[in-house]
């Protein structure tokens, strides 16, 4: 019987032409009409077919169905209303991260040596998740009081210059409206640093510019022993410099966005 969800593997997800009727409260032959009437054009763009499968009734009759990707289902969602189109983008994002969690993979019981070095990086991960999560409620408590002062200002610069805060990338990301690993990533693809066993360091040329500090957080190994790790943080000229960079780039600070 087809899946009537949805199928992830490391190459292809898909969502039933069932589960699309379900959601959307049509008939699925309904459903299997608007999907064959916009076939032809998708072809056309794509030169690929919808994939076709089968699910067996209630009576064990072998009917036909489809199985499309996000991309298809939503190209195929233009045909229904704003209600049945909101529930199929909800739904593709539920079972998205759903899935991606179910890929955290475990380790090899199997292999005892194996699966004790997983857990104990697991471990002490969360341990810097800790420590870091702390510090960054502590320093997000002073940055929604500098942008209140700033609430009628649309000057990134002006609230640059009033902090002297050392930020994670999280925090600056913030102010874009991206995410501390989008942001980590745009900055390597733009060759301003690269990352080093799990910290990310900034190339020679800015190496010096007083843009950045790293600071040691005290852990705890899985086997009791103490260990450091380094965390690395952004001056306010590294603010700065990221605001100057990223705006050569077209990306700009959303206080400053119309």
């Amino acid at each position: 019987m087809a899946n009537e969800l949805i199928q992830f593997g490391e190459s292809r997800q898909t969502m039933s032409s069932l589960e699309i009727a379900r959601l959307t409260g049509k008939p699925h032959n309904d459903v299997l009409k608007a999907i064959r009437a916009m076939e032809p054009a998708w072809e056309k763009v794509t030169e690929g077919k919808f994939s076709r499968s089968e699910y067996k009734d209630s009576t064990g009759r072998s009917l036909p169905c489809f199985e499309l990707t996000k991309t298809e289902c939503l190209y195929v969602a233009t045909k229904f209303n704003d209600e049945a189109r909101a529930k199929l983008v909800t739904r593709w994002e539920e079972l998205e991260q759903k899935a991606r969690a179910q890929m955290l993979q475990l380790p090899d019981f199997t292999n005892p040596a194996e699966a004790a070095r997983a857990w104990a990086s697991e471990y002490e991960q969360k341990q810097v998740l800790v420590i870091e999560n702390k510090k960054l409620e502590e320093e997000n408590i002073q940055l929604a009081l500098e942008n209140q002062e700033l609430k009628n200002d649309r000057n990134y610069l002006d609230l640059i210059m009033r902090s002297k805060a050392l930020l994670t990338i999280s925090q600056i990301a913030q102010d874009y409206g991206m995410s501390g690993k989008a942001l980590n990533k745009k900055l390597a693809d733009m060759g301003i640093q690269y990352s080093i066993n799990g910290q990310w360091i900034l190339y020679a040329r800015y190496k010096d510019c007083g843009y950045v500090s790293s600071r040691s957080i005290d852990i705890t190994r899985a086997d009791g022993r103490p260990d450091v790790v380094l965390h690395t943080e952004w001056t306010q000229a590294g603010r700065k410099f990221l605001y100057e960079e990223l705006k050569k780039q077209g990306i700009i600070p959303m206080l400053e966005r119309d």
